[in-house]
């Protein structure tokens, strides 16, 4: 029977997708928000977003080989490419610039657009964002108009990789200022396991009585070897610090008898 990690269960409660205004002389790096931090005026919003969220769609072309008497013997991939679609319900300055084109007062020949995206995500006060590595080509679909209807503007970006061959950076990874964080295990607890939570990724099965070595190991699973330090004795409080920033939390966790293992910046 598979066992439910309910933490690292992704429930958005809202969204937002902007695009880079090609006026924009700066740097990429620089344009890209910090979780928590609103993006700068450099980002063009499409406005209200559908309920279904964004699709994310890998494509690769696969190459097959065949040999005398053994065919289909050995296959490849190469050349990936990620297909992101949403439906956007405002007809704005950027939808109508996809779906009517670029000239104001007309419906023109659709073409393509090639702009930078970003995507901002929230579940339960935690923050993702993602941006595409290189500008993404923005196709729209079919729209419709009618009496009881909604417009609604499917947009499709196509997502091309950049030279290393990253399609998408995720701010979370890119590395920030370090933080530093107390983790404190309730005092008397005799048993169980408790797990430990940087920005949308959930690490579980911490031992309650766990050495500062044990935690760290843990945390390196999801923020990289190298990428955190943790002090203190077996069973805490331990000093946590991300090297690249992030924020510790501590879900529900499984302690005997019953309590909250705390998590307050140091």
């Amino acid at each position: 029977m598979a066992v439910i990690n309910a933490d690292n269960a992704s429930v958005f409660d809202e969204g937002e997708i902007y695009i880079l205004d090609p006026a924009y002389a700066g740097p990429l790096s620089a344009a890209i928000p910090t979780p928590g931090d609103a993006p700068g005026s450099m980002w063009l919003d499409f406005g209200l977003l559908g309920t279904e969220g964004v699709t994310y769609t890998p494509g690769v072309e696969k190459t097959f080989y065949d040999g005398w008497g053994h065919p289909r013997f050995k296959g490849k991939t190469s050349k990936g490419t990620l297909e992101l679609s949403f439906n956007a319900l405002e007809r704005n300055a950027i939808t109508a610039g996809i779906a009517y084109g670029k000239d104001a007062g007309f419906i023109s020949v659709p073409k393509g657009i090639e702009r930078t995206l970003l995507i901002v995500t929230r579940e339960d006060g935690v923050e993702e964002v993602e941006y595409t590595c290189r500008p993404a080509l923005l196709t729209t679909g079919a729209w419709t108009k009618s009496e009881s209807g909604i417009r609604t503007f499917p947009i499709t970006a196509d997502i091309m990789s950049d030279a290393d061959g990253h399609l998408l950076g995720t701010a979370n990874q890119t590395g920030g200022d370090p933080t530093s964080w107390t983790v404190t295990v309730p005092a008397g607890t005799t048993a169980g396991t408790f797990p430990l939570r940087v920005d949308m990724q959930t690490v579980v099965g911490i031992a309650f009585d766990a050495t500062s070595a044990a935690v760290k190991t843990a945390l390196e699973a999801i923020v990289g070897a190298g990428n955190v330090t943790v002090t203190g004795s077996a069973g805490g409080p331990f000093t946590v610090t991300l090297k690249n920033g992030g924020t510790l939390a501590s879900p529900s966790a499984a302690l005997t008898p019953a309590g909250t293992v705390t998590v307050v910046a140091a």
